[in-house]
């Protein structure tokens, strides 16, 4: 099972300014998976997405669109740093335009 953060959100959620908030950050975070479709390097990040995949270097992180904003979502068994990264992409996620 995963543990999940919710973030509040409506509207489209473009992937790049939240990639760029966690690289400020100090987390490199590249997107692996959208909408279980691997995703190759370079392709353009669609703004109307369901679920994303982020590779960081402390672990897998998922992106769950619901009807109230998004799902931040890591493993049950996620150590310490898998779980700060969580927090900080639900803050990215947060203060995405």
């Amino acid at each position: 099972m995963g543990v999940e953060m919710a973030v509040p959100r409506q509207g489209p959620c473009p992937l790049p300014p939240v990639l760029a908030a966690l690289q400020v950050g100090g987390v490199a975070a590249a997107v692996v998976m959208v909408d279980n479709v691997l995703r190759p390097a370079g392709a353009p990040l669609p703004d109307d997405w369901r679920d994303v995949r982020l590779r960081t270097p402390a672990g897998m992180v998922t992106l769950r669109r619901h009807p109230a904003g998004i799902a931040v979502v890591v493993f049950g068994n996620a150590d310490a740093a898998l779980r700060a990264v969580q927090r900080q992409v639900a803050e990215a996620l947060r203060a995405a335009p």
